[in-house]
């Protein structure tokens, strides 16, 4: 990691509270403590403006910073870059150990991945705003419901479990091989719907304003369930104990409600979603969310 790199992390754990300043060659870390620090690694960006899971890393911090006086010290890491099938194979043979990764249960079915009982994103992820070539906005202007959608092209990542979703309900999907593909097809019209959630959709925007022809949809708002949680190697134990532990007293005490919205305070404001249609899609068949407490933050 470079250093300008590694002052940015070391910036952002002060923010939400930690050590005071000194020298942070590699990672985020707790202060300077005679116990061994707990090494968390989490999936590095796809690119140098990837910023879709800054929230996720932010959350799993203040559950760290949580579980401090209790567990010890702590050291938070970037892997090498992989893209989500990789790193789910990486999260399954524990390699490195203490490997943290954000999926859908559907995503992980079959892995034998042990998932953290608390659903990160507090239920907004299904929340969706779309990005649109600007040429087709008079027309996606005139849907009114999921009948009147179907005759547009989504696209989607290949294997997100947005596109089981979206198919479930109607919808054309075009399957994409990688991240930056899929904002080049809409701004080229080879597929006029890219749906992102509230947490990613105003970073993508900014990241993505050299696209002249790629334009934010202005009137829908998707909604479906698509709860999200953090998976790791069962032999994590600590670790799964640690960051349950730590998101649940960061929810009772109020800090990770206030750290959410303050990630969707531009969404909300920017895109103005509480002016937006709602169009509400269907899970697929047999696909619910794990049983447990059902942790919510309601943005409208």
């Amino acid at each position: 990691m470079s250093k300008c790199a590694a002052h940015a992390l070391q910036r952002r754990h002060l923010a939400l509270g930690g050590a005071a300043a000194c020298a942070l060659p590699t990672a985020w870390s707790a202060p300077a403590s005679a116990a061994e620090p707990l090494v968390v690694t989490l999936r590095a960006p796809d690119t140098a403006v990837d910023r879709r899971r800054d929230y996720a890393r932010d959350a799993i911090l203040l559950a760290l910073e949580r579980t401090a006086a209790a567990y010890g010290p702590y050291r938070l890491m970037d892997s090498s870059p992989m893209n989500k099938r990789r790193a789910l194979l990486s999260a399954q043979a524990n390699e490195p150990a203490n490997f943290l990764i954000t999926a859908s249960p559907a995503a992980t079915q079959g892995l034998g991945l042990a998932l953290l009982p608390f659903p990160v994103y507090l239920g907004i992820n299904g929340y969706r705003v779309c990005f649109a070539p600007r040429e087709r906005l008079p027309e996606l202007a005139r849907i009114r419901n999921l009948a009147d959608m179907a005759r547009f092209r989504h696209v989607q990542g290949r294997e997100w479990p947005d596109v089981a979703v979206l198919r479930a309900n109607g919808q054309q999907v075009i399957e994409a091989p990688n991240y930056e593909t899929m904002f080049e097809m809409v701004a080229l019209n080879r597929a006029d719907l890219f749906c992102r959630s509230l947490h990613e959709i105003a970073a993508e925007a900014a990241a993505h304003a050299h696209l002249s022809d790629l334009a934010i949809e202005p009137h829908l708002l998707l909604h479906y369930e698509l709860p999200q949680y953090l998976h790791t190697h069962p032999s994590n134990r600590v670790l799964i104990e640690r960051v349950t532990r730590g998101l649940e007293r960061a929810y009772a005490d109020g800090s990770l409600q206030a750290l959410l919205r303050r990630h969707l305070k531009p969404a909300i404001e920017q895109f103005q979603v509480a002016k937006r249609l709602v169009l509400e899609l269907k899970a697929p068949p047999g696909w619910h969310p794990p049983p447990g407490p059902q942790y919510r933050l309601d943005i409208r």
